[in-house]
Order: C-alpha cells, then sequence, then structure tokens
C-alpha cells in the first residue's frame, strides 16, 4: 500500500473514530484504557502491550472496512448506471474517489458515469459539461494506467459521440488494439467509425477480421455478417 494511499486511509480512520464512537462499545473501551493507560504516572508494560494490539486491531478493522466501502461503492456505481440512475451513481463514485484518490479505475468509473449523464443531458450547458467532466475523468486515469483498455474505450466513445472527433476516436481504438489485436468491441468501434468517414473498405476490413475471432453462431458474429453484407452492397452500388 502506499504512503499516499495510507495517509487517505487514515484520514477516512479519523472520521470513523469521531464520528461512529470508534464504532461499538469495545472499541470506545479500548481507546479509554489507552488514555488512561499513558497518563498513569507509572507505566504498565504488559498493559501498554494489551492495548497497542487492540488498538491495531482497531485501525486494521477500519482500513478493512474502508477498502470495502470502496468496492461496495463502485458496484452499487454499475448497478445505478444500468438503471440509469446517473446521478446516484455519480454521488456514491465520488464518495468512493475521496477513499482512494489516485484510483485509476475510479477514475475510469466516473468518466463513463460523466459520459452517460451528458448523453442522458437535455440542456446544452449541462451536455457540454458533463462531456468535459467525462474526458478529464478518463484522461486522469489513463495518466495513473496508460494501458487500461477501459478508460481509452470510454475515451473513444466520448470522442465520437460527446465532441464528433472520429478521428480521434479511431485513434484511440488503434492504440486499444496495440495492446489487444483482437479486441472485438475495438474492432466493432473502428468499422462504425471508418463507415462514418465513408470509409468502407476500411470499415469492411474491420468486419471481415471479427467474423475470424468471433465464435460462429454467436449474436455478435451475426451482427458483423450483417454489416459486411450492407457494406458490400453499398461498395457495389457505388462503382
Amino acid at each position: 500500500m502506499s504512503f499516499r494511499r495510507m495517509l487517505f486511509l487514515f484520514g477516512m480512520l479519523f472520521i470513523l473514530f469521531n464520528v461512529a464512537g470508534c464504532g461499538g462499545f469495545s472499541d470506545r473501551r479500548t481507546i479509554w484504557k489507552s488514555k488512561r493507560a499513558l497518563a498513569a504516572r507509572k507505566k504498565d508494560l504488559e498493559e501498554l502491550r494489551e492495548i497497542r494490539g487492540r488498538l491495531r486491531r482497531i485501525i486494521e478493522m477500519k482500513i478493512q472496512a474502508v477498502q470495502l466501502l470502496e468496492s461496495t461503492n463502485r458496484v452499487l456505481a454499475s448497478k445505478y448506471i444500468e438503471l440509469g440512475s446517473y446521478n446516484l451513481a455519480r454521488e456514491v463514485l465520488e464518495e468512493a474517489e475521496y477513499l482512494n484518490p489516485h484510483s485509476a479505475f475510479l477514475k475510469k468509473d466516473l468518466g463513463e458515469c460523466y459520459y452517460f449523464l451528458g448523453r442522458s443531458s437535455i440542456e446544452r450547458g449541462d451536455k457540454e459539461e458533463n462531456f468535459t467532466l467525462s474526458r478529464r475523468y478518463f484522461e486522469a486515469s489513463l495518466d495513473l494506467e496508460p494501458d487500461l483498455i477501459e478508460a481509452r474505450y470510454g475515451l473513444g466513445l466520448l470522442l465520437f459521440f460527446g465532441y464528433g472527433d472520429v478521428y480521434g476516436a479511431i485513434e484511440e481504438m488503434k492504440r486499444i488494439l496495440e495492446y489487444e489485436p483482437d479486441n472485438v468491441e475495438a474492432h466493432f468501434a473502428l468499422g462504425r467509425f471508418y463507415y462514418e468517414l465513408d470509409e468502407l473498405g476500411k470499415s469492411l476490413g474491420e468486419y471481415i477480421t471479427l467474423t475470424r475471432i468471433l465464435p460462429k453462431g454467436s449474436p455478435k458474429h451475426k451482427k458483423a455478417e450483417e454489416n459486411i453484407i450492407k457494406i458490400s452492397r453499398e461498395r457495389s452500388s457505388n462503382e
């Protein structure tokens, strides 16, 4: 565990101790005994050793609680996003980020959340603000973990759907394929992006690649085949 992470965890412990009253009567009693032992004029060695052990157990329990809360918030946020409750997802993710502000995965989650908030926003100002925050979080995630594919994929979608930056979106998907040449979602995205640029040959190539990667008979394999037929017809009509 890094020194910065320990500092933030102990910051949360301070809050837990003060707000939750040390988590129960047993913990409060240990704190009270510790204060009494330290204030005593004559210090008892065995009592100090016993108190030290109890205090360490309390701290370990609180640290575990903080880590579990972070994980719980991430899972809860994903459920909220599935339900379309993006503001609730944002709230729990922001709490999780407070617990662990240097997590690339949390910043990726927040990037996705703000992306969906932007897609669902009606007011132009809200949409732009959410897309800006989404981009900021995706880029912060990639600064911490440059090979975090989920963050790069999310950034690519944001550039395409949020900013209309098709070329930027293509570059992000290409970088994913540098890490994972058989990444299905990146190939599908590239097929769509090239199609939007009317680069039908490149789009067709992506879908042909997908038919080699995907299991025959799978829904995605079928979708790739349908796109191949569609693009092939368009190319024939243009010739």
